[in-house]
């Protein structure tokens, strides 16, 4: 029987996937000979929705960023590093898989340095460093997009991003089936700048909203972000604000068309919701590895993409004018996103690294 540790440590990108992969480890331990499943996270995370509802036990960590106090700071991390040891020997922890970023860095050393099973799991099209650096040490790598520009020596697959169960569509409508322009006028436009929102989107979507054309045509409801949300009420009453939600396929469903950055998890949860997308990278990504996220969703007709550091809107309404025009566009683009989704992600890459017929 094997114990697995998840490394899930850095931002929602990286918790909100291994949360999935936990929920299909605890699903099918028995049959893949799994006795436990634990997580392991950055204390800071102790309020993110994902991690209060995980499936298995978290394991917290202070692990500090290789940035700061650099006298201190080797002592500081050799000292968590020893600690999250000790703490992985104890459970007895033999296979590790690691989501990315500087926080997965104690799990992927100590699966190298006693030689356990290691897994490597890359959300983006431009991989991260960490997990550049442990490509050659893994066992398997599982991707959700295919890599840029990357040589893994290793058994690797392209399976998608990871999905949690709550976020999975029942039925993933397309645009002909969910708007009829005989019943409806308005195109239902969902607006996300990720869970911390993002104030170059707001503020774009908020100029936009100001044209009377785009307010006949378009209803706008905008995931603001909690530390934005009373910015933006204040600046418009056009648009349906929600600070932040925890149940996204609510909104989804909702949606016949997204404008969102293009991290990893929005891009797969749109596509399995056949949602046609207008991406606007955040432009300050690490390798801008949003722009290459997007640019791979648009190469495959499912967004438009959009890049510029500024907030005007002028791009943005003439790519809305051009799908009120023509709806058949989104209808598409609908097609194309759907081509894209990789709704058993989760069930596929826990196969891919712990079925021994893989």
């Amino acid at each position: 029987m094997r114990s697995v540790l998840i490394a899930a440590g850095g931002t929602g990108g990286h918790i909100s996937p291994g949360v999935a992969l936990a929920e299909s480890l605890v699903d099918r331990k028995d049959s893949l000979g799994i006795s436990d499943v634990f997580l392991h996270s950055l204390i800071r995370n102790k309020d993110n929705p994902d991690l209060k509802q995980a499936p298995c036990e978290v394991l917290w960590h202070n692990t500090p960023s290789l940035s700061g106090n650099f006298l201190l700071l080797p002592f500081r991390y050799i000292f968590q590093l020893l600690k999250s040891w000790i703490k992985f020997r104890q459970l007895g922890v033999d296979a590790v898989i690691g989501m990315g970023g500087y926080s997965s860095v104690p799990a992927l050393l100590y699966a190298v340095v006693f030689r356990k099973k290691l897994y490597l799991c890359e959300q983006n099209c431009i991989p991260g460093k960490v997990n550049r650096i442990f490509f050659k040490f893994a066992d398997k790598v599982a991707f959700s997009f295919p890599p840029k520009d990357t040589k893994v020596s290793c058994t690797w697959e392209i399976l998608g991003n990871p999905l949690r169960s709550k976020t999975v569509p029942k039925l993933a409508l397309k645009f002909s089936e969910k708007w009829d322009p005989k019943k409806k006028k308005q195109f239902n436009v969902l607006v996300m700048g990720g869970s911390q929102g993002a104030r170059q989107i707001n503020n774009m979507v908020v100029n936009l909203m100001k044209h009377e054309v785009i307010q006949e045509r378009f209803r706008f409801r905008m995931l603001t972000g909690t530390a934005l949300y009373d910015e933006v009420s204040k600046k418009t009453k056009d648009a349906d604000l929600i600070s932040y939600s925890d149940n996204m396929a609510e909104h989804y469903d909702w949606a016949n068309l997204v404008i969102a950055r293009s991290g990893s998890g929005v891009l797969s949860e749109c596509a399995a919701y056949a949602l046609p997308m207008i991406l606007i990278p955040y432009p300050f990504a690490k390798d801008d590895h949003q722009t290459a996220n997007a640019k791979y969703m648009e190469a495959n007709g499912a967004a438009a993409l959009l890049e510029q550091r500024d907030e005007d809107e002028s791009k943005l309404f003439r790519i809305l004018d051009s799908f009120a025009q023509n709806p058949e566009q989104l209808n598409e683009m609908s097609i194309r996103s759907l081509e894209c989704s990789h709704v058993e992600a989760s069930t596929e890459t826990v196969s891919f690294f712990f079925d021994n017929t893989k």
